[in-house]
């Protein structure tokens, strides 16, 4: 049951610890130029390159540097009282003028570099740190991309709330596809009707940038792949991928579910069997104390075990506000920039938890649900159950 409701969300707390952690770093200021810290930041919805000026604790207060036609609406809609605009002048002539401004210019400036496979991360490019270094001669530009990953895993309490609402959200969009699907539905169709039950029971926007409600039937749910619905009739006999997106307050709702178009065949009887047993283990390893990469390990281990790895992958990637919906990914492989498989599992961490079966000529399968640890176990904030729905 999706219920309205507003929570207090403490941003002079997140704004100062933003600043803290600027100053525990060893540097001056911060530019950030990734979505998840200028929302972070700003606490609106900012779609724009755009970038946040963190000055350290005592040095300043924070600004956003965004196009000038969106200035005013983030100075309505955001936290922060300093937005100042850009047009004329580069993003990066702005914001060196800011740092100026702060008396920061020959100081130790960050600077968010790196590289990830998610397409809106904002990392500085070349030609933003080229310019920032013209104007800033006299600065040390130092890479300090993890400030805001550390200060995002851990959730604060509103933050679960909107979460846990925005999961119910999208559990009203698995519901109501449900209701609708039948053969002969194409995969836009459906994607349709998952996308108006969630607008009306509140999604402010389909975030994920691999197509908006990804549906997919047949031979395409095999793949593996991340795709957008297209003109496929599903048929009888298929699988139906059902992996739906939707937004509440700025925090992201991420359920991905399967339904199966008549009774399944044995081979896809054993798919489903294989699937659903390793969502419900990779739950059970998700606890207080445990580590990313053992709660990885020790899913995989059991997916061997069971003679399930011919088929079976996963095991979920990061979640939260607008923007940070990547890192980490849940492995026990030490990836730069993707995972961080020696994080201890804490109270208010929350992750994308994820399965995919995957067998050609037969189906595949994706379970996505966001996942809170407690500080006795954890929460799956989604309701929707991991056996898939059987429309016969």
């Amino acid at each position: 049951v999706c219920v309205m409701y507003t929570v207090h969300m403490d941003h002079t707390g997140r704004l100062a610890k933003m600043q803290a952690a600027v100053a525990e770093a060893g540097l001056d200021v911060l530019v950030g130029t990734r979505l998840k810290s200028v929302t972070h930041a700003c606490g609106a919805f900012c779609p724009w390159r755009s970038t946040v000026i963190i000055p350290a604790t005592g040095k300043g207060e924070i600004t956003l540097i965004c196009p000038s036609m969106d200035v005013n609406r983030l100075q309505q809609e955001g936290w922060l009282r300093r937005v100042v605009g850009y047009s004329r002048q580069s993003m990066m002539a702005a914001a060196a003028a800011q740092v100026a401004d702060l008396g920061l210019a020959k100081g130790n400036v960050g600077i968010e570099d790196g590289a990830s496979v998610y397409l809106p991360e904002g990392f500085i490019t070349r030609s933003e740190y080229n310019d920032l270094a013209v104007q800033l001669p006299d600065a040390e530009l130092i890479d300090a991309h993890r400030i805001i990953d550390s200060l995002a895993m851990i959730k604060e309490d509103a933050e679960v709330h909107l979460m846990r609402q925005a999961a119910a959200i999208v559990d009203r969009g698995q519901e109501a596809v449900a209701e609708a699907l039948r053969p002969g539905m194409s995969e836009k169709q459906i994607a349709g009707v998952a996308e108006q039950a969630m607008r009306d029971a509140g999604s402010e926007f389909a975030w994920t940038f691999t197509g908006g409600q990804e549906i997919a039937s047949g031979h395409r749910t095999w793949t593996g792949a991340c795709t957008p619905a297209t003109d496929k009739i599903v048929q009888r006999g298929e699988f139906v991928l059902l992996d739906l997106h939707g937004m509440y307050g700025l925090m992201l709702g991420d359920v991905a579910h399967n339904a199966v178009l008549g009774q399944p065949t044995a081979a896809q009887a054993r798919v489903i069997e294989g699937f659903t047993a390793t969502c419900h283990k990779l739950v059970e390893h998700m606890q207080p104390g445990r580590t990313l990469g053992e709660a990885a390990r020790a899913t995989r281990e059991f997916v061997e075990e069971q003679g399930w790895t011919e088929f079976i992958r996963g095991f979920g990637h990061g979640i939260g506000h607008f923007g940070d919906e990547w890192y980490p990914t849940l492995t026990d492989a030490e990836i730069d920039g993707v995972s961080e498989p020696n994080f201890v599992l804490q109270p208010n961490y929350m992750q994308e938890i994820a399965v995919t079966a995957n067998l050609p000529g037969v189906g595949g399968l994706r379970m996505e649900r966001p996942l809170v640890i407690t500080e006795t176990g954890n929460e799956v904030l989604s309701k929707t159950p991991f056996e898939p729905y059987i429309i016969d």
